[in-house]
């Protein structure tokens, strides 16, 4: 199949193509809804090392990597659940309900965590369907990194900031609606020209509005066939009647046809006997 031949096939398929575009964004958008929608809270924090006069800016660098790597990761652990839970702030132990395992599988959806390479910035984001639930859960997981960083790296050689204070969101703002929705878009787009291109005949269109039966049509058809018969009959009966002769008229002009005939024949046997000459009217010898 040529391009061409494609560009038309679009055409065609126009509604196939935005059937199954509807259908992909819908279903995206009921399973995006199924879930609780939750707000936002992100921090950042800085870690560096303490001891830097005898480090090259190189060393240091790498080193702060390593360590932002390494609390990135040490926030996901039962170990930092626990003390998030044990923590001055009132965090409401109950949404992370069932046994220590789907608590731990709880725990991993609500935060997340991102470095920045060679910076030894960690962004910290929290997610809960109460606002002020992942405001006090930011600030227990600062505190904890601020004060109790020493439990996980092994001394107290690191020094941890905050940089940014949780900032929450106005809005729940996942799932992130408007992403999955234009993701679904342009997936469903692409799934849908391959269908079409893999199935070109009829029979596989696709179509959210329902035909009109063929039985309507029929009638329909029917209906128009018997005005145009109509109309045709009357056109007919009106041209006969504009060309229709009397009869008194139509066998006058008979007989007169007849007499130029018999004329024309007596003119046809005089000048063959050489008997008559064309010399007046012919008319006189019928009187």
């Amino acid at each position: 199949m040529t391009f061409v031949d494609f560009k038309k096939l679009l055409k065609i398929k126009r509604g196939t193509i935005f059937s199954l575009v509807f259908i992909f964004v819908i279903l995206t958008l009921l399973i995006s809804l199924i879930g609780p929608l939750k707000y936002s809270s992100i921090s950042k924090v800085l870690v560096m090392q303490k001891n830097i006069s005898s480090s090259d800016s190189y060393t240091l660098s790498r080193s702060n990597e390593y360590l932002g790597n390494l609390f990135a990761e040490v926030i996901y652990s039962g170990t930092f659940f626990n003390s998030v839970m044990n923590s001055k702030y009132n965090v409401d132990k109950s949404y992370f309900s069932g046994d220590y395992g789907k608590q731990l599988e709880e725990w991993n959806k609500t935060v997340s965590t991102k470095t920045i390479a060679d910076t030894g910035v960690i962004e910290i984001s929290v997610y809960h369907p109460n606002s002020e639930q992942a405001r006090l859960i930011s600030l227990a997981i600062n505190y904890i990194l601020i004060n109790d960083n020493g439990d996980y790296q092994g001394g107290d050689s690191v020094n941890i900031s905050v940089l940014n204070q949780p900032v929450v969101s106005d809005y729940p703002d996942k799932p992130n609606l408007l992403y999955n929705v234009a993701f679904a878009f342009i997936i469903s787009l692409f799934i849908s020209m391959v269908y079409i291109y893999l199935y070109p005949e009829n029979r596989y269109n696709i179509s959210l509005i329902p035909k009109r039966s063929n039985k309507g049509n029929r009638k329909k058809q029917r209906k128009i066939r018997g005005i145009n018969d109509i109309k045709e009959i009357q056109t007919k009966n009106k041209t006969n009647e504009k060309i229709r002769i009397p009869v008194d008229k139509y066998n006058d002009r008979k007989e007169d046809n007849s007499k130029f005939e018999s004329e024309d024949k007596v003119k046809e046997e005089l000048f063959a006997k050489d008997v008559f000459e064309p010399q007046g009217d012919i008319k006189g010898l019928f009187k």
